[in-house]
């Protein structure tokens, strides 16, 4: 329509002024490929402009991905193809006459450092080129095509990742984690771990591998040289279940004896410790021959029976006297305790822990749970399941591996799972490895014992991620639904760590990760404890390490566009 016009024009002038015609002629081209220019500039400059825009619109979209450049998953190209599609609903959004597809390209960048600062971030950017139509298509300036290219590789966002943060994995150790569970949960902390050490060496990891009980090891080496074992709990007991749990966790009580003779209770625990020692102790490769054994580890009594108080020999490890259930002190402890000590081993046959509801003094616990005042430490002697010889809790710890039998070897002796504190050494959190679990299912208890663990941290984040493939076991539930619902736990934990200025906490932060469906059990701790936004399920390896990349990130609020 426009040529049509100037042409006429033209055709007056020369009609009118003859003389006009052939000057006007030749500079007609010039004045029409100004004018396209011009206009075909001024488009383009707002389209830079619009694209600047739509880049950093976009980048900042895929900024929330932490799997935009991982080209080796299935999950990781699946989201990068997401990515795409995302960028290119911006594009269309910005650019409604787009021609075709944009060609679109992600570079990401992890674990930077910020300049003279102990804040790392990744670094973000979305290349993007695409096609729009020329405004005003003329052949002396666009030649052969009506279209053109615009790029853009502006799109910059850096996602913070958190200053140095105090991270304590409570990582369920029940039977249910074996095999194909238990395998995925290596992969995860192998790469986890790098993962933290790399990106952020002033941070530190503490794993608290639970199931009735956590597993520590005690200085020292047990009586025939191998690794000294303790099972590890924190309550404060209400006062009828206030006993000496160290000392009574390797003697042999029974309701049936409590109300008996004192004399009856010595040579039945007498007995136990000696069979003990002849069928595990002096039995263990290299075996100690009887007189061996006798002479190292027991005493000949001349006068003996169950009228007299004691077996023909009482055997004890002579590095501890009060190992002697004959001492005073010992004595003094049997006469004031037994009967609750009967019945605090009694009673973990049915609740599987000695941390159940009747036990469990919560105000107290809540109380002191910030120190090691009330941590209940109790060795671990080497005994069959059914507790026959020795261990009096022997539904507790059980992910320590120390019940197998068939191998009875106390001089190689090593645990299946320990309590790895806070630490930045990668060799000794690769330790997991090695691990394998067994036992039944306790998150609260766990959760508490971890407090302490985390008072130990120095950095300003402190973030506890609850690992479960499941739910606690019945008598379990009942002291986490009372520690959740009635005593508020997680809050307790948060305001005490707030509190203590010697932790110089100034972030709490709790996640529960399901690694099953479990829906219910997910919702159940966001209800009580973390809030929705950080109670989640992840299935699979990539997705378990993608969900705790993303915690350990702390991306919310630590974007910036450049």
């Amino acid at each position: 329509m426009f040529i049509k016009k100037l042409r006429a024009l033209i055709s007056c002038l020369a009609g009118e002024r003859g003389v006009l015609v052939v000057p006007f002629a030749i500079l007609l081209p010039i004045l029409i490929a100004l004018l396209s220019l011009g206009i075909n500039s001024a488009a383009g400059l707002a389209s830079k402009a619009r694209m600047a825009d739509a880049a950093s619109e976009a980048s900042l979209a895929v900024s929330a991905s932490s799997l935009v450049n991982d080209n080796r998953t299935a999950e990781g190209r699946e989201e990068i193809a997401a990515a795409k599609v995302l960028v290119t609903a911006w594009m269309k959004y910005y650019f409604p006459a787009m021609k075709g597809s944009p060609q679109i390209a992600f570079t990401v960048d992890q674990d930077l450092n910020q300049a003279s600062s102990d804040i790392r971030y990744t670094y973000y950017n979305v290349a993007v080129s695409l096609d729009l139509p020329y405004l005003f298509s003329y052949k002396t300036v666009t030649g052969n095509s009506n279209d053109y290219t615009l790029s853009a590789g502006q799109g910059h966002v850096k996602k913070y990742i958190s200053k140095p943060a105090d991270y304590v994995f409570v990582v369920d150790f029940s039977a249910s984690q074996a095999g194909a569970p238990m395998r995925m949960l290596k992969r995860v902390f192998y790469e986890i771990t790098n993962y933290v050490v790399s990106a952020s060496p002033e941070s530190r990891i503490a794993i608290v591998p639970f199931s009735t009980g956590v597993v520590v090891k005690l200085p020292g080496k047990n009586v025939r040289g191998g690794a000294n074992l303790g099972c590890s709990v924190l309550f404060v007991p209400k006062e009828e279940w206030k006993v000496n749990y160290a000392f009574w966790a390797d003697k042999r009580t029974a309701t049936t004896s409590a109300y008996q003779a004192l004399n009856r209770q010595n040579y039945l625990m007498d007995e136990a410790r000696y069979n003990y020692y002849k069928g595990y102790v002096a039995a263990s490769s290299p075996a100690v021959g009887d007189t061996s054994m006798k002479a190292a580890w027991c005493r000949t009594n001349s006068s003996y029976g169950q009228k007299t108080g004691k077996y023909q020999y009482s055997c004890y490890d002579t590095r501890y006297p009060d190992d002697d259930i004959f001492s005073e002190r010992s004595q003094e402890i049997i006469q004031r305790e037994y009967l609750r000590a009967a019945k605090t081993q009694y009673k973990q046959l049915s609740t599987y822990t000695i941390e159940h509801d009747d036990a469990i003094d919560y105000p107290a616990t809540l109380e002191k749970m910030f120190s090691d005042e009330a941590i209940i430490t109790m060795p671990m002697p080497l005994t069959p399941l059914d507790g026959t010889y020795s261990w009096g809790y022997n539904h507790m710890c059980r992910q320590a591996g120390w019940w197998n039998s068939r191998t009875n070897n106390m001089v190689n002796r090593a645990p299946k799972a320990w309590l790895i504190p806070l630490t930045g050494d990668a060799d000794k959190l690769h330790e997991f490895q090695s691990m394998e679990p067994y036992g039944w299912t306790h998150l609260s208890t766990a959760l508490v014992r971890s407090v302490p663990v985390m008072m130990e941290g120095t950095n300003r984040r402190k973030v506890f991620i609850m690992i479960s493939d499941g739910y606690d076991n019945l008598h379990p539930q009942k002291v986490t639904d009372k520690y959740l619902k009635t005593y508020n736990l997680c809050r307790k934990i948060e305001e005490g760590l707030l509190a203590r200025p010697q932790t110089r906490t100034s972030k709490v932060e709790f996640y529960y990760v399901s690694t099953n469906n479990a829906v219910s059990r997910v919702k159940y701790w966001a209800d009580n404890c973390t809030g929705s936004a950080r109670a989640k399920t992840a299935t699979q390896s990539d997705s378990l390490i993608k969900l705790i990349k993303g915690i350990i990130s702390d991306e919310t609020g630590h974007l910036a566009v450049d």
